[in-house]
């Protein structure tokens, strides 16, 4: 039971306003270094590692291009954005019977953290009001539940618990949460959303603290490592937790006024370094300390994007006693982290977009970099990239949804139209054509690219996925199977053949008021669709169940 948390979706909201992003790509570790490998052709949109003095050099040039456009419009930079959530929010595939259920996982093999954990005799529930607390309780023999202890997890700060994940055979918990410092972006109300954020500086970790569990009696917190940054994602495989994180760095050179002159900018440009730049780690309450350096970080020639932003991938050792790491980094954002059982992938939207009247703009030329790393042991090894038209929507929970990977190539749906709309009165004004493109993506190995094999719609298919106006909501990517659904009025669920990557086509379609959040595959070629109700005329209605047979196309 994964719930989103205001302060916490608030936060990373403030990141994201930051971003208005491109991306780059991956960096490097704690302990013995992991260095990047060249390749001997690189693409343009690839990632490149950093060489001594490249980071800080491609920083310095953003910061000088920021103050220009700042010059021309004062309020550059500082961009309203639609609250969203960022907890991701996932759904589990077919599997065989097991004795306990789980957390509903996107991938089967890649656990996903939840508020509540069990292997079947122990139960751990995370609470998130207040100050995060464990609640461990034992299973007895005749199925009773009776509670065995809690644990406080207090914070220095305010502390937003985003969920954990249960290590049975290690006896550990391990908890993920953001802390925010002194400074924090503040709020207020919204004309067309829950709330709206005004950028500003704020200071802020993600925090992993390990709890040994191996008396239910008596749990102690063992290990807390706390990462400068704010939570894009985690995930874990066996032993390796996956943990990805954006920081934003505050500059002194941000601070200065518009009356700064330009020889005041550039002796402050002068002093700047890259440790200035690169994410901290603190562990246990000790002093901060270089997480990696500029040359274990990738830069992207292409990223366009002025923001100051830099992704780190951290894989730790859930079952080494000092919770052993590796990082890699990448100058850029990242707003969607998808992870296969063998593939680690994280995209950003590159887009300014504008609200008005209750509808989001955003211009012809959005595109979303996607970039894919590969897990090896503790290290995240640099695959390849991409860019695709358009971006991954507005809800942050379901953006993960929109990638799936299947016999190494990634499917990833984005929505390509230039409106969309807030509020269901809002429909009336967006008539743009298909809001939805699939694209299917290779890795080729000799430039470090993801090449699209596959499109849809294509020349030859080139019906689009989605009535006139209508947005995407729900989607699954199920091996060779695709499910979409848009709304605007009505719920046409798409059935895609993927079979052919080179040649995706529609086969099956349906439609039916309401809409689908979110997509269950059940046994039994049945799928079950969580979303909400509706009228013919499209006004919403309560929650809404839906079971449908697409065995059959």
């Amino acid at each position: 039971m994964k719930l989103p948390n205001l302060l916490a979706n608030c936060a990373a909201a403030s990141a994201l306003a930051a971003a208005l992003s491109g991306c780059g790509g991956g960096g490097s570790t704690s302990g013995a270094a992991v260095v990047p490998t060249e390749t001997p052709q690189t693409a343009a949109q690839a990632l490149a590692p950093s060489k001594p003095g490249e980071l800080l050099a491609f920083v310095k040039d953003k910061l000088r291009e920021r103050q220009k456009q700042r010059l021309i419009d004062p309020s550059f930079g500082l961009p309203e954005l639609l609250f969203v959530a960022i907890t991701t929010n996932t759904v589990t595939s077919a599997a065989a019977a097991v004795a306990v259920s789980g957390t509903t996982v996107q991938e089967q093999g890649v656990d996903e953290p939840d508020l509540l954990k069990t292997d079947g005799s122990t139960l751990v529930a995370l609470t998130t009001v207040g100050v995060p607390q464990l609640q461990l309780h034992r299973r007895l023999a005749d199925g009773k539940i009776q509670a065995a202890s809690t644990l406080a997890l207090p914070s220095d700060s305010i502390d937003v618990a985003h969920g954990m994940f249960f290590v049975p055979d290690a006896a550990g918990v391990a908890v993920i949460s953001e802390s925010y410092g002194k400074q924090i972006t503040s709020l207020r109300p919204c004309e067309i959303a829950v709330i709206c954020i005004t950028p500003g500086l704020s200071q802020a970790s993600v925090d992993l603290r390990w709890v040994n569990v191996a008396n239910a009696a008596a749990p102690a917190l063992a290990q807390r490592v706390s990462i400068d940054g704010r939570l894009v994602g985690s995930r874990q495989i066996g032993n390796a937790l996956v943990l990805v994180t954006t920081h934003a760095p505050v500059l002194a050179v941000d601070a200065l006024p518009s009356t700064a002159t330009d020889a005041e900018r550039e002796a402050l440009l002068a002093k700047l370094s890259a440790a200035d730049l690169l994410p901290s780690v603190s562990v246990n309450g000790g002093p901060a300390q270089a997480l990696l350096a500029e040359t274990e970080c990738y830069l992207q020639a292409r990223n366009v994007s002025l923001a100051i932003e830099i992704t780190t991938i951290t894989v730790f050792d859930l079952k080494s006693p000092t919770l052993a790491r590796s990082s890699r980094c990448f100058a850029g954002g990242s707003e969607a982290l998808y992870m296969s059982t063998s593939s680690i992938y994280l995209a950003t939207t590159r887009y300014a977009a504008v609200t008005s009247g209750g509808l989001i703009r955003f211009p012809a030329t959005a595109s979303t970099d996607v970039h894919k790393f590969s897990l090896n042991g503790l290290a995240a090894v640099y695959r390849g990239s991409a860019e695709v038209p358009g971006h991954l929507g507005w809800d942050a929970q379901k953006k993960p949804y929109r990638m799936g990977e299947f016999q190494g190539d990634l499917r990833i749906l984005t929505f390509t139209g230039q409106v969309g709309w807030v509020l269901l009165s809002d429909t009336a004004a967006t008539t743009a054509p298909s809001p939805a493109t699939l694209s299917i993506l290779r890795e080729r190995s000799s430039d470090q690219t993801l090449q699209v094999i596959g499109q849809l719609p294509n020349a030859s298919r080139p019906e689009p996925l989605g009535l006139p106006g209508e947005q995407v909501y729900a989607v699954r990517l199920l091996g060779d199977r695709g499910y979409v659904v848009t709304f605007r009025q009505t719920d046409p669920l798409y059935v895609l053949d993927l079979s052919n990557p080179t040649a995706p086509r529609a086969v099956g379609e349906l439609k039916m008021p309401g809409f689908s959040d979110y997509l269950f595959p059940v046994d039994g070629g049945l799928l079950l669709g969580v979303g909400r109700d509706a009228t013919t005329e499209g006004r919403l209605g309560g929650l809404k169940l839906a079971l449908f047979d697409v065995l059959d196309p």
